[in-house]
């Protein structure tokens, strides 16, 4: 295993860039499973899954602050273009 200190600044913000970016989705996913559960579910189980699931909210919020501390605002990544470049068999979009 490398150490992180092997590791270049531009990794090192490419990949707090990616984190961020799947610590967003996985906060979004959470949050839209909670409007379904508001609207779906009895209120016994509502109640039950919702604090399950803002208690991970909490927690991936917690993560992403804790890495956005890392982030040099100067860095210039898009994970958005990234993930929509040809290396993903995406095509690129203007």
């Amino acid at each position: 295993m490398k150490s992180k200190d092997s590791m270049t600044n531009p990794d090192f913000q490419k990949l707090i860039s990616l984190v961020l970016n799947d610590l967003t989705i996985r906060r979004t996913m959470l949050e839209n499973r909670e409007q379904e559960v508001s609207q779906q579910m009895s209120s016994l189980e509502k109640d039950a899954e919702l604090e399950q699931l803002d208690d991970q909210i909490q927690q991936i919020q917690a993560d992403f602050d804790h890495y956005r501390e890392f982030q040099d605002p100067e860095f210039d990544f898009s994970a958005t273009k990234y993930f929509q470049g040809p290396s993903m068999g995406l095509p690129r979009h203007p």
